[in-house]
């Protein structure tokens, strides 16, 4: 084995040439273990381009070890909060990333044999092989949805260093981000919003589009936000009739009530490259990420 840019995943080739890389769980959390058990249980289960692919596992005595492919640009993080990497990713690619993150929603809510709650859907949890297609990861914190069941409650929910005191700092970020993007938005001035180095490259129409998504799925109600299979087909077509989304609530928190009368909708992950959680409303199997999920608790109802 030999060690990559994140000393935690050893990297290395199977016998067939394939190459690997390998999450190994610390011996001292027991937290730790249960998700590991998940993590195995839960990714044996679902096959898609944009989910990571596990090879295989091994749990004997303390050691134990996920096998995944090797992804060869590590995670989104990397490039959208490093200054010097920023500019590796112009506009397309990262508008190809947020299509290729939502149908990885998409079947993960709809498509495979169970409907799976990731429940931690942030830059750091999305992985870009060599031809930056994303890779949805980090299954830890992932539910199977109960089919006779039509609400979820996750409050606690993310990566375990975020489960602290920061919560209550984190949702005024949040609510700030979004009470700054929505006014924004109401103003027509959306552009503003995004990063300047995507200005040579960004298509208006299609930043437009995502910001206009990314606010309708950070909806306070679960009922007013878009299901997954809508939010697939908006970000692959020019929307037409696209409704106006309220001002935004922040997961985890009581929503604001709407005066619009109660939808037929779930949530979507898609607003920005930078990911969400999941949530929504329905009596079918379906389920999406929000965009704040990550830093703060979230209440899953799925559509």
């Amino acid at each position: 084995m030999k060690k990559h840019n994140q000393p935690d995943y050893p990297t290395g080739k199977l016998d067939d040439g394939r190459e690997i890389a390998v999450k190994k769980l610390s011996q001292s959390s027991n937290q730790g273990k249960k998700e590991f058990m998940n993590e195995a249980k839960l990714l044996a289960r679902v096959q898609h381009r944009n989910i990571v692919n596990l090879l295989g596992y091994c749990a004997l005595g303390v050691e134990k070890l996920l096998v995944y492919e090797y992804v060869a640009n590590e995670s989104l993080d990397k490039f959208l909060f490093n200054s010097d990497k920023r500019g590796q990713l112009d506009w397309k690619q990262r508008y190809d990333i947020i299509i290729g993150i939502a149908r990885g929603l998409l079947y993960l809510h709809q498509d495979s044999h169970s409907c799976i709650i990731h429940r931690d859907i942030k830059a750091s949890n999305i992985l870009l092989d060599g031809k930056w297609v994303p890779k949805i990861a980090d299954f830890g914190m992932a539910r199977l949805f109960p089919e006779d069941q039509t609400h979820v409650n996750t409050r606690v929910a993310g990566t375990n260093g975020q489960r602290n005191s920061a919560f209550s700092h984190q949702d005024v970020e949040a609510e700030n981000l979004l009470d700054w993007a929505y006014k924004l938005h109401r103003k027509d001035r959306g552009l503003e919003i995004i990063d300047p180095k995507l200005a040579s490259s960004a298509v208006t129409e299609q930043v437009k589009t995502c910001i206009h998504i990314g606010l309708l799925c950070a909806q306070g109600d679960p009922r007013l936000r878009p299901h997954m299979r809508r939010v697939v087909v908006l970000l692959s077509k020019k929307p037409s009739n696209l409704e106006e989304p309220d001002r935004p609530g922040v997961p985890g928190s009581r929503y604001r009530r709407s005066r619009r009368p109660g939808g037929t909708s779930s949530t979507a992950g898609v607003a920005g490259t930078s990911g969400g959680s999941d949530s929504g409303t329905s009596h079918s199997r379906s389920n999406t990420d929000t965009a704040t999920a990550s830093t703060s608790a979230s209440i899953e109802t799925p559509r």
